[in-house]
């Protein structure tokens, strides 16, 4: 059955490639929860592989769930061009083709030809400081390949440590190139609208002491704790 990208997906995949094509530096693309990540990887990946048919391109992630989604989304799309998927969790390492999804866990220390674009979905999780797996992996790369982009992904696009993805000392990415607001997606139809409701049980904080702003959290348990609360 033949698919194709939702109006804002393609919105996405459009935004990227005029970056890729007029700018330097690595770009970012900000999509919540539930907007399909896997579709716009996918469909980038057909338009370019179209375009520019030996480009090499890796995609990497941390989980194997993730992995086996987006190869789902990428055999929807080029049912017929071959990939291969590098994962431990999956059993599965190949190597050696134009495509690969990998776990970053299983690949980051092997050796393999150097990709020209890297497409990293949950991106969040790359740290901008450090020697963590992603880290190593990309300053090897980027040793062979000066020129290799980095394409992120991610519905959360700050680190509790470090801010903006985009920003600061150590930084990976480059410029948030498409930020898709969750209302969009609502008005559209494409996730349910959010309705809050009030519960029929209250918990009283009258006795919880507060220190610097910040409810004690024993006491605090203790008052949540109560039968006519939970």
């Amino acid at each position: 059955m033949a698919v194709s990208l939702r109006k804002y997906q393609q919105e996405a995949v459009d935004a990227l490639k005029e970056y890729l094509h007029s700018k330097k530096g690595n770009p970012l693309l900000v999509l919540p929860t539930g907007s399909g990540k896997s579709h716009c990887q996918a469909g980038f990946i057909q338009q370019t592989l179209k375009q520019y048919p030996r480009t090499r391109i890796l995609c990497l992630t941390h989980v194997k769930e993730l992995i086996e989604q987006n190869v789902e989304k990428f055999h929807q799309y080029m049912p017929d061009v071959p990939m291969g998927i590098y994962s431990a969790g999956l059993g599965k390492r190949e190597l050696g083709y134009s495509v690969t999804f990998a776990g970053i866990h299983s690949i980051y220390n092997k050796t393999f030809d150097t990709p020209h674009l890297v497409m990293i979905d949950e991106c969040h999780l790359v740290p901008k400081s450090g020697d963590g797996m992603y880290r190593k992996l990309l300053d090897r790369l980027l040793q062979d390949n000066p020129k290799l982009r980095v394409i992120g992904m991610t519905a959360t696009p700050y680190r509790l440590k470090g801010g903006i993805l985009t920003g600061g000392k150590g930084k990976i990415f480059d410029s948030v190139v498409y930020d898709l607001p969750i209302q969009r997606l609502i008005d559209e139809g494409v996730l349910a609208p959010v309705v809050s409701a009030e519960a029929s049980a209250s918990i009283d904080t009258s006795s919880v002491k507060v220190t610097a702003g910040e409810y004690n959290l024993k006491q605090l348990g203790e008052a949540a704790g109560q039968d006519h609360v939970t």
